[in-house]
């Protein structure tokens, strides 16, 4: 890969669906384009969800949990790119799609970058990124507890840490572990005032 081309997550899909010749694109040769940015962009799509509005459903946050606290494990490890199994890597759309989805995401996509960029930090690499990874673990067991508003707070600070993933952006990390810990401080208040509430509903009966 040229040295002069963008590091960008919308440049990188841009690339993937000009250069790719196959009718139908995997998740394998989404994540051979994305290299190391490949753990942001998995976890950048298991953390939406979590803070898109909609009916409450039990235990909806768990599956996505739990892949945010397996590719944290991989970070952990000290892993460079995520390893998935293989019939998940199998799993593919038609280029035609994946080009639609590049047209409508990369407006979005080039806007959050105005503000996110490769800043090196302690966190971008080695035992900083090791850390990353352990903190992603303990927010994703946090996100899989059923609080109500509880979810969203949560899922928000793993998206910042997931375009700080993409980027290489030491600030981006930073500002999104600080609010991991908010969100996590946030659950804590919650679960404190349902057991409150809990215990003076019992008395009153």
């Amino acid at each position: 890969m040229s040295r002069d081309r963008p590091r960008g997550i919308a440049a990188a899909l841009r690339r993937l669906s000009e250069e790719h010749r196959g009718e139908r694109l995997a998740v394998a040769d989404l994540l051979r384009a994305l290299g190391d940015q490949g753990f942001g962009l998995l976890i950048l799509l298991l953390a939406l969800p979590n803070v898109v509005p909609g009916p409450v459903i039990p235990g909806f946050s768990v599956p996505f949990a739990i892949g945010i606290a397996l590719l944290g494990l991989q970070l952990a490890i000290g892993w460079h790119a995520p390893r998935l199994p293989g019939w998940l890597k199998r799993l593919s759309i038609e280029r035609r799609r994946f080009e639609r989805f590049v047209l409508r995401t990369e407006p979005v996509l080039l806007r959050l970058e105005r503000w996110l960029r490769p800043r090196p930090s302690g966190l971008t690499e080695g035992p900083g990124e090791r850390l990353v990874g352990i903190s992603l673990i303990a927010l994703s067991l946090i996100l899989a507890l059923p609080v109500p508003f509880g979810n969203a707070p949560m899922g928000l600070g793993i998206i910042i840490i997931a375009l700080g993933l993409l980027e290489g952006d030491g600030r981006a990390l930073t500002i999104g572990l600080a609010a991991g810990l908010a969100a996590a401080l946030w659950n804590a208040t919650l679960i404190v005032a349902g057991a409150e509430l809990f215990v003076a509903a019992t008395r009153v009966h």
